[in-house]
């Protein structure tokens, strides 16, 4: 049933979004991670820390302002570090082949975003980095969760230059369909993340 409630939450406010009905989302994109807390508690400081910065980034992207987008932007940033920490003890010896790549595929679209994002270049370019950090250590985890965390991670990477393109690049139809795009990648991560990584959680059952 938790995990029902979370589903529907997220369609909720994917449909919203795509629709552009601002008014109701105040209340079905604010209630996402609460859900996804009960649905899949964090029993890791890291994933909590994760968590509480993806709310606060959900609350803050309800506003179109770029005061608004710096908040949601330095929120997230401080959900990946949380992210990445509880990752990292997941990491084994022999599992960070894949690291290189993505830490460079991350710095080129860094500085892609960056550029684009003019004003805004340098704390979009830290974020992309930090996103990318996380994702590379997503590519380290092993354990029973392991492959449904780095798709998370993954899906996390492709929402955010969904919603990178949507505001810096893209203009019209092509920015509006992106734009529809960001949120189902984005619960879909979370979801993934989160119950990936409680599958090896000792208190997971």
């Amino acid at each position: 049933m938790k995990k029902q409630a979370y589903a529907t939450a997220a369609i909720a406010d994917s449909i919203l979004a795509a629709c552009g009905v601002g008014a109701v989302r105040k209340a079905t994109k604010t209630a996402l991670m609460p859900v996804l807390a009960v649905a899949s508690p964090p029993r890791n400081p890291g994933m909590a820390v994760g968590l509480a910065g993806s709310w606060a980034g959900d609350v803050a992207l309800l506003g179109e302002s770029d005061r608004a987008f710096r908040t949601g932007l330095f929120s997230f940033l401080v959900a990946h570090v949380g992210y990445t920490a509880a990752l990292a003890r997941r990491s084994q010896p022999g599992s960070r082949r894949a690291v290189v790549p993505i830490v460079a595929a991350s710095a080129a679209g860094a500085a892609v975003f960056a550029r684009a994002a003019g004003p805004m270049g340098r704390p979009v370019g830290l974020y992309a980095l930090t996103l990318g950090t996380m994702v590379a250590a997503a590519s380290t985890a092993r354990g029973r969760g392991a492959r449904r965390i780095f798709g998370g991670a993954a899906l996390f990477a492709v929402s955010d230059a969904l919603l990178g393109a949507s505001r810096f690049v893209l203009k019209g139809r092509a920015a509006r369909v992106a734009s529809a795009g960001v949120m189902p990648t984005y619960t879909a991560a979370q979801w993934l993340i989160h119950t990936g990584f409680a599958q090896d959680e000792p208190s997971a059952g």
